[in-house]
């Protein structure tokens, strides 16, 4: 069953409030107290749902975390080559614009190391495989993988650098034509051409 309405209510008033205060200073600035107050709730409803600011942005990390998992458990044809997979992993991110938006500019290098990368460099690795790409070398399949993703979240990174004036989907199509040739040493050139058309 899910959660009641007025938990969801009040946890996207302390996630908006959070936001608010985290386009004004840093996340380890940011007190409960002022958190409370912008979401007129007082410490003891805070509590109830979250022991920290910290857990809020962990809290929303981990659904979009979930979103990239569902994107590998899906299997059929929406994984079936890397172009699925990056336009699949941009849509989630245009979803999530805000959220992405506001942990850039807490940590600039969100999109270079930790819990996302991994889990896009495995979106990716899956793709690879899919595609028949480095089947028969497991190093030259991660070395592939590791430069594909670093591309791909340069090309996010500098998206939101630029405040996301460009359609997100202009940058999908980048990032999957690069990827894609860069691979036709060794994937079938049918295979690129799904790739690009999925």
């Amino acid at each position: 069953m899910g959660e009641d309405l007025r938990v969801i209510k009040t946890k996207a008033s302390i996630r908006s409030s959070l936001f608010e205060l985290m386009s004004e200073k840093r996340l380890d600035k940011i007190t409960i107290s002022e958190i409370c107050v912008r979401a007129k709730i007082n410490r003891k409803t805070f509590y109830s749902h979250y022991r920290s600011a910290a857990d809020v942005i962990e809290e929303l990390e981990n659904e979009v975390l979930g979103e990239f998992s569902e994107i590998l458990r899906r299997g059929g044809e929406s994984i079936l080559d890397v172009g699925a997979a990056i336009r699949d992993v941009s849509a989630t991110i245009e979803q999530r614009q805000s959220f992405f938006k506001q942990l850039m500019r807490q940590n600039p290098d969100l999109f270079n190391k930790g819990k996302i990368k991994a889990m896009l460099r495995r979106v990716i690795t899956v793709s690879l495989k899919n595609a028949g790409a480095f089947t028969d070398n497991e190093a030259a399949l991660n070395a592939a993988a590791e430069f594909s993703i670093s591309g791909v979240l340069s090309l996010y990174s500098a998206w939101f650098d630029g405040d996301c004036r460009e359609d997100l989907s202009f940058i999908a199509d980048t990032a999957v034509n690069m990827v894609t040739r860069g691979l036709s040493a060794y994937v079938s050139e049918e295979k690129l051409s799904a790739m690009k058309l999925n």
